[in-house]
């Protein structure tokens, strides 16, 4: 479909060019004032003419062929006031925009009249929209993202009240990490790429991409039930007005990396693009048997093995292209919209001088480090993607869209770790090629029945994927025995580790909405979402535990000399498989889960100014975790989630003013336990690393939420708000230390918490070239453990994991018209959170400590080249995790300068 739709179109733009571009064209979109909905056929037409146009699914329209000059547009509509625009502008070979709100009619007013404000910005756009929403929400919109100059998803929702970002892909709404929040990627729930946690990789996503993004704050019933923090919605863009093609470049300096010589290794010739060109596979014997001694030496020499890590080349400036190329054909018959995009970027870096530290327990006040880790990494990243959206509009009131992404993401990354453990002193090496791939695929239909209950049917169907493969991990051991180090040969710190993750999530939905009064709306509908996930891992080591041992000259030879196969083949190291099979410890699960759900929504305005949304949904969800007894053996069912819920939602507005609202909200929502959170597999990054558990007695996390909030739009652009929030906790997954002496940590169910908010966020125009936005959320929690658990947790009571005590956000546009420059200045932090549940015997919880950082962009024009420099981290703060008096985590990432250029065509 998609390669005929796309057909359609090239031969469409291949006819030949008329006097059209000397033409003009008036477009926009008309909204219920009262509602802030679209609307639906609505007449637009040239005063005193005929020519015009009606409002088409999404209320926009478009008035095509005019000759430049000053127009008059009058708008009307059945139950509105008619609207007569003055001043309407038009110039050759571009679309003059005029989005217009309508009145309902009331007595005593028939015709509105006003001077057109032309090119409206889209951050005023989206600020109409929250003005009008049913739920509590925030948002960016893409213009506003261009300004700060993020340059994917996951820098730029950041910006947003009450969110912060880690790691690119952690998204914590007000205070609450990933698995109280949703992200959704044009109606689907986008697939986690970490076998660890649920995690929106959102960092894979271009900003260029978006249209908008929205952060839904209270929860409606047609939203999933996995929604406490806020659903997190990314719009990728539809029917473009005009014609865009634009080439983007740009290439980044660190003061801490770039030109510095990092460390190297041997790989692919295709590891440029990401891929691994099947160097580091597992060899095809071990496809259906395990290492023994009969196939060691044949296994030996099939696997990858360069060891050895360099250090003779530099660390290059980061490059990245970026191509967009977006139309809209066929616009006076059956409209087709394409928006296609192609970025790559490649970069070579330097992370020197980690400090990582594991605290066994507290004498006296003062730590005793089981771990004292130095670490340095040498990094080598490569982001491929492209996305390819088609839309067709069969009629007005009909629009059939298919959304394509792909999106591949590689990190080959060589480390090398010294430092004492426990009372011996080792030198670590990690070889880590880790590729994480998204590929999803929408089919969206959207129409509108007018004569029936003025309503609406949406439906969808989408596919998404989701890889995370690891292949031929290799990691080494040395202990410092007198002045050298020599091969440490026990467990497992010295070999192969192979993972490979795929997730498909098959899901459909569908949502009917119709109007039986003029005071009430229905919705109604429902929702399957099925997710498949197969985890396969396998650990090979080298060992030396058969008489005649190693000697000593040869134990301190590189790992390129020592793990060679011949020294596999002539039983000099024995080849061990450790791979664990089995109901206690697996390293293989199969995950499935199974959601069915309905909703049920009504919102009426029976009285003047009051509105209510009230509704249900029911979920039910199946989780499943099933491992094998064997390499070729039987699964066994090792865990399951069954739920059915009953969901309320409850969202009520008052309108104070045409510019001014109250809002109150209450709900219940659910929280629930990930794959990898209830399977039995425990994985480790290094010898003395943190060592993750599954637990499969885990259970669901129930939500209660209540939100007040206060808002004000004193003029286009311009908004002030105050939020209210309290959330109530039953059952809460975290993170907390096993009671042993390792460095082991285990999901598990805290007994309650609690959590208490209040957001406050202005935007505001201090001129006409200058604009403030600023936002800060302060927020208090607690997790109360109970008195059973002294002797297991370090505290009792304490804040919630992932939970910052508050988050600021502040951000200023300035232009200077002489030179059409512009700049802009952003600053974000957030309060220290918890990172890890402390252990009796510790005393204190694990944090991380505020991070400051403040960033500046410099915009300038010349001629179809659009000039920026961009920096971050400019205070150059470091990132810090503390327990107590000690610093366990401690990295200084430098501050990045970005030189683009961006060529429109």
């Amino acid at each position: 479909m998609a390669a005929s739709l796309l057909a359609v179109a090239i031969n469409v733009n291949a006819q030949p060019a008329s006097d059209n571009s000397k033409k003009g064209k008036i477009v926009g979109t008309v909204i219920d004032a009262a509602t802030g909905q679209t609307v639906i056929g609505a007449n637009v037409s040239i005063t005193g003419t005929t020519k015009g146009s009606a409002t088409d699914l999404d209320g926009k329209f478009a008035i095509r062929n005019l000759t430049p000059g000053t127009y008059s547009v009058t708008v009307s509509y059945i139950s509105y006031n008619k609207k007569n625009i003055t001043g309407v502008e038009v110039s050759a070979g571009s679309p003059t925009t005029v989005n217009i709100t309508l009145q309902p009619k009331t007595v005593g007013m028939d015709e509105v009249v006003v001077t057109a404000t032309a090119d409206q910005s889209s951050s005023a756009g989206l600020l109409s929209i929250q003005r009008k929403s049913v739920p509590m929400q925030d948002g960016l919109s893409s213009q506003q993202i261009s300004k700060l100059g993020d340059g994917d998803v996951g820098s730029a929702i950041k910006r947003v009240t009450g969110v912060t970002v880690q790691d690119g892909k952690n998204v914590f709404v007000r205070g609450l990490g990933n698995r109280y929040s949703n992200v959704q990627l044009n109606g689907s729930q986008l697939p986690s790429t970490n076998p660890n946690k649920k995690e929106a990789p959102m960092d894979l996503f271009g900003s260029g991409l978006v249209s908008n993004i929205i952060v839904q704050k209270t929860f409606t019933a047609d939203q999933s039930a996995e929604f406490s923090g806020g659903s997190v919605q990314i719009t990728t863009r539809e029917f473009p007005e005009e014609r865009n093609f634009t080439l983007s470049y740009s290439t980044s300096y660190n003061t801490v990396s770039t030109l510095e010589n990092t460390l190297t290794s041997g790989g692919s010739s295709t590891d440029f693009l990401g891929y691994d060109n099947g160097k580091r596979q597992l060899p095809s014997v071990l496809n259906s048997q395990r290492v023994s001694d009969q196939n060691a030496g044949q296994v030996a020499n099939g696997l990858h093995n360069s060891w050895g890590i360099s250090s003779n080349q530099s660390a290059i400036p980061s490059q990245s292209i970026s191509v967009n190329y977006a139309n809209q054909f066929n616009e006076d018959k059956m409209p087709i919209g394409v928006v296609s995009n192609f970025s790559y970027k490649y970069a070579r870096e330097l992370e020197p001088n980690k400090v990582q530290r594991f605290i066994q327990f507290f004498n006296e006040g003062s730590p005793n480090f089981l771990t004292d880790y130095n670490q340095t990494e040498g990094v080598i990243s490569a982001d491929l993607s492209g996305m390819l959206n088609i839309f067709v509009k069969p009629s007005p009131v009909t629009k059939i869209g298919l959304k394509s992404l792909y999106s591949n993401s590689t990190s080959d990354t060589k480390s090398i770790i010294q430092g004492p453990y426990q009372n011996g002193v080792n030198r670590l090496t990690i070889l880590n090629f880790d590729r994480r791939t998204v590929f999803s695929n929408t089919l969206e239909m959207e129409t509108y029945f007018q004569n029936f209950l003025s309503s609406t049917l949406t439906a969808n169907v989408s596919f998404n994927s989701a890889k995370r493969i690891r292949p031929d991990r290799r990691t080494t051991r040395y202990n410092l025995s007198g002045n050298e180090y020599s091969f440490a040969p026990f467990g497992d710190n010295n070999g192969h580790f192979f993972s490979n993750q795929k997730d498909n999530n098959y899901a459909a939905k569908l949502k009917y909405k119709f109007e039986p009064a003029d005071f009430l709306s229905v919705s109604t509908g429902g929702n399957v979402i099925l997710k498949d996930r197969r985890f396969t891992a396998r650990r090979i080591s080298y060992r030396d535990q058969v008489a005649p041992f190693i000697d000593e000259a040869t134990a301190t030879q590189s790992p390129d000399v020592l793990f060679n196969d011949e020294q596999v083949e002539n039983g000099t190291l024995e080849m061990v498989e450790t791979t664990q099979f089995g109901t206690t410890q697996s390293d293989w699960y199969d995950g499935f889960q199974s959601i069915y759900a309905g909703f049920i929504s009504t919102q009426w305005n029976a009285i003047d100014r009051l509105s209510f949304e009230v509704g249900g949904r029911i979920e039910n969800s199946v989780q499943t975790i099933e491992v094998p007894l064997s390499l070729d053996g039987e699964y066994q069912e090792v865990s399951e989630v069954d739920n059915t819920d009953f969901l309320p939602a409850v969202n009520v507005t008052y309108e104070v003013s045409d510019r001014t609202n109250l809002r109150a909200a209450f709900s219940r929502t659910l929280a629930r336990p990930e794959f990898r959170e209830i399977s039995n597999f425990n994985f480790a990054d290094f010898f003395g690393g943190q060592r993750i558990y599954g637990n499969p007695d885990l259970e669901r996390t129930r939500i209660t939420n209540y939100d007040l909030r206060f808002e004000t739009y004193p003029s286009g652009g311009e908004l002030f708000a105050l939020s209210a929030f309290y959330k109530q906790f039953e059952n809460p997954i975290e993170l907390f230390y096993r009671l042993t002496d390792a460095n082991e940590v285990f999901y598990d169910n805290a007994p309650e918490a609690d959590l208490f908010g209040v957001e406050v966020e202005g935007r505001k125009n201090i001129t006409d070239r200058l604009q403030v936005v600023a936002n800060a959320s302060y927020i208090f929690s607690e997790t109360d453990m109970g008195s059973q658990a002294s002797n297991r947790v370090a505290n009792i009571t304490r804040p919630m994991v992932g939970q910052s005590p508050y988050i600021i956000n502040v951000s200023s546009f300035y232009t200077i018209p002489k030179w059409d420059m512009n700049l802009s200045l952003s600053y974000n932090t957030f309060g220290e959170r918890i990172v890890t549940v402390g252990k009796n015997g510790q005393q204190y919880d694990e944090y991380e400590e505020p991070f400051h950082d403040l960033g500046a962009k410099i915009e300038y024009p010349l001629g179809r080249v659009d000039l920026s420099l961009e920096a971050s981290n400019l205070l150059n703060q470091e990132r810090e995790y503390t327990q107590g008096p000690a610093t366990t985590f401690r990295y200084k990432p430098g501050v990045t300068l970005q030189l683009g250029a961006k060529l429109s065509l």
